[in-house]
Parts: C-alpha cells; structure tokens; sequence
C-alpha cells in the first residue's frame, strides 16, 4: 500500500496550516486500502457514495467536505458557518412553575408524583429497569397504589419484594 502525500488545492493555505481536523482526516482516509464496493456517508445530506472518492481526494479538508464535517474546520480562512446559525436567537423569560394545567408534572421536588399517572410512569419506568415479569410489575403496583412514594422509595420497595438487592 503506496504512502499518499497531502497537496494544496492551490487556495491560500499550506499544509503546515491545515487543522488538525483536516490532518487526522487525511492520516485516517488516506491510508485504507482500495474498497471498490464501499459507501461513505455524507453527515449533512444523509447521502452515500463510493468510499474510493473519498481516499482519492488530496486533502483532508475535501474529504471532510465530502464527509459534511467540513464546518468543523478551523483552517485559516476556510471555516464555514457550522448548520445552525444563532445569531437571531431571542431570549425567553423562565417561569418556574406552570401555569396552566396542560403540564403532566412526574415528579415534586422529592421525586414524589403529585397524580396518578406519573406514579404510574414511574412505577413502569422501574419495572423495566429492574426488568420485572408483567406480573412481579402488577404485584408492585398493587403494594405502592396511593401511597404517594417517589421514585427512589418505588425502586427500594421494588427491590425489597423481588429481592433485588
């Protein structure tokens, strides 16, 4: 496998000058040997093409152009805008606390729901990480029903009556 040396597109730039973004791409690109059914990725479009195009290329910063990570460049002169532009962001007032009722709360300050529902949830959401039967997970829910306990407490009580400890 022939060792590829990096050139200059011709722009203003030199090698020396490159970002290391555009050197590890080229280091890592540049040395895979010839895949002729191979697909890339382009990362912005979603869209493929043959890896061998990419390898060919005689820099890193037009592989990572090709890839669509070319906007993380930090070359001189050559770095794009990254995709999301924020400059016309506006600020928003935070409220601590909702004011209507369309909000599902899952939990007060101490992880204990205040309805029905997010107990629920939080019932289910234990059940599946301690990965209990559908049966274990009906015996919990009937032991914890209005009891109003949080999270933490449904997980120790879980816990406690499968002996998952």
């Amino acid at each position: 496998m022939e060792k590829m040396n990096q050139q200059s597109s011709g722009t203003d730039w030199t090698i020396e000058e490159e970002c290391d973004l555009c050197r590890i791409t080229y280091s890592i690109y540049s040395n895979f040997p010839p895949m002729p059914h191979a697909q890339a990725l382009n990362a912005e479009t979603g869209e493929f093409f043959p890896f061998d195009r990419v390898r060919e290329m005689k820099s890193g910063y037009a592989m990572a152009e090709a890839l669509g990570y070319a906007w993380a460049c930090e070359c001189r002169g050559r770095s794009q805008t990254p995709p999301q532009k924020l400059d016309n962001a506006q600020a928003f007032e935070y409220t601590p606390h909702a004011k209507n009722g369309d909000v599902v709360e899952l939990a007060g300050s101490q992880g204990t729901p205040r309805n029905n529902q997010a107990q629920n949830r939080q019932t289910d959401d234990v059940a599946r990480i301690l990965r209990l039967t559908p049966g274990q997970s009906r015996q919990l829910h009937d032991e914890i029903s209005g009891q109003g306990l949080g999270f933490h407490e449904i997980m120790e009580r879980a816990k406690d009556m499968f002996n998952l400890w």
